[in-house]
C-alpha cells in the first residue's frame, strides 16, 4: 500500500501546476483515496470519463474545455471526472479553425486549471488562428481558473457565465515530505545516483534550500509566461496582472479568483452572458457578414 502512494506522489512532485487551490486539494485527496482502496475500489473506474465532443451551432463551432488540464491521454488524471487533454484540443481546434464553413469558434470552458504542460503553446496556437472575420471567444462556463483563464486568454474575447468564476493567475509546485510517515511504518527509500541534484526534491526527504530555489525557478519561469500572456490578451501592463502594491485597486487578483461581475469590474473578461447568448450572438454577427458579402458582389 505504501509503494501505491509513493507512486502516486512521485507522479506528481515538481509538476507546475497551474490550477485553483482548493481544486488541486481535492483532487490530490482524490488520488490518495483511490491509493488507499486499491485499484478494485468500487468508487472508481480505470477509464476516464469521456470529454465532451465539440458540436455545431450553425456555422458556430463549439469546443470544450472541461476537468483538469493536462497534456495528454498518458498523464495521470484524476479519474472521477473528464480531463481536459491539450493534445485532442489541439487537434480539434485545428479541425474547426479550417474549416471555411466555420464563421465562429466559441472555447466552452469549465475547468480549474491544472498542469503547465502544452498551456502556453496551445494559448499560441488559438492567438495565430484569430482572424478579424472569424471571431475566437472564449467562455466560462462556469470556472475558468489558472490554466484554464491562461487558455482563454489566447481568443479575441472572453466571456463569462452570471454565475461563473475566473482568475487564480499563479503557479505553485507542491513538495510532500513524507520522509517521518515512512520511517513510522518501517519503509527506508534508499536513492543510488549519480550527479549531485539528480534526486533533490523528492518527497522522501526534507527540501533544503537549494532544491527550493531550483523549484521556484521553475513555478516563476511558468507564472512570467503565464503573466506575459495574460497582460497581451488584456491590454493591460504586467504589474497589474501579478497585482503589484503600486497598482492599488487595479489588479487581477494575485492568485485569486473572483466572481463574474467583479471579474468584469477588474477587466478580467469582456462581457458577462450564457453559453446560448453568445451563440445567438455569433450567429447574428455571421449573418450579417454573410448578408453584407452578398450586398457587396451585387
Amino acid at each position: 500500500m505504501a509503494h501505491e502512494i509513493n507512486r502516486i506522489l512521485r507522479a506528481f512532485a515538481m509538476q507546475p501546476l497551474f490550477i485553483e487551490a482548493a481544486k488541486g486539494h481535492q483532487i490530490a485527496e482524490i488520488l490518495a483515496l483511490r491509493a488507499a482502496q486499491g485499484p478494485r475500489a468500487d468508487s472508481f473506474t480505470d477509464t476516464p470519463a469521456e470529454q465532451p465532443a465539440p458540436s455545431q451551432t450553425g456555422n458556430v463551432a463549439i469546443l470544450r474545455l472541461f476537468g483538469p488540464i493536462l497534456p495528454r491521454a498518458e498523464a495521470i488524471t484524476d479519474i472521477s471526472q473528464p480531463a481536459a487533454l491539450m493534445t485532442r484540443f489541439q487537434a480539434q481546434f485545428r479541425t474547426a479553425a479550417s474549416d471555411p464553413r466555420v464563421t465562429a469558434i466559441v472555447i466552452d470552458i469549465d475547468s480549474p486549471g491544472g498542469q503547465a504542460d502544452l498551456v502556453p503553446e496551445t494559448v499560441a496556437m488559438i492567438r495565430a488562428a484569430r482572424r478579424s472575420d472569424r471571431p475566437i471567444v472564449a467562455i466560462a462556463d462556469t470556472l475558468a481558473c489558472s490554466a484554464a483563464y491562461w487558455l482563454g486568454c489566447g481568443a479575441d474575447e472572453f466571456s463569462v457565465t452570471p454565475s461563473g468564476l475566473v482568475g487564480s493567475i499563479g503557479a505553485y509546485v507542491l513538495h510532500q515530505d513524507v520522509s517521518e510517515a515512512l520511517t513510522a511504518a518501517g519503509v527506508k527509500n534508499t536513492f543510488v545516483a549519480e550527479g549531485p541534484r539528480k534526486v533533490e526534491g523528492n518527497p522522501f526527504e526534507p527540501l533544503d534550500d537549494a532544491a527550493k530555489a531550483w523549484l521556484q525557478g521553475i513555478v516563476k519561469d511558468c507564472y512570467d509566461m503565464f503573466v506575459a500572456d495574460v497582460a497581451k490578451a488584456r491590454g493591460v501592463p504586467a504589474s497589474v496582472v501579478r497585482a503589484d502594491p503600486e497598482t492599488s485597486d487595479k489588479h487581477m487578483g494575485g492568485g485569486r479568483s473572483y466572481p463574474a461581475k467583479e471579474a468584469l469590474r477588474l477587466g478580467m473578461v469582456d462581457r458577462i452572458e450564457t453559453l446560448d447568448q453568445l451563440v445567438t450572438r455569433l450567429q447574428r454577427r455571421g449573418a450579417r457578414s454573410s448578408s453584407s458579402a452578398r450586398a457587396s458582389l451585387l
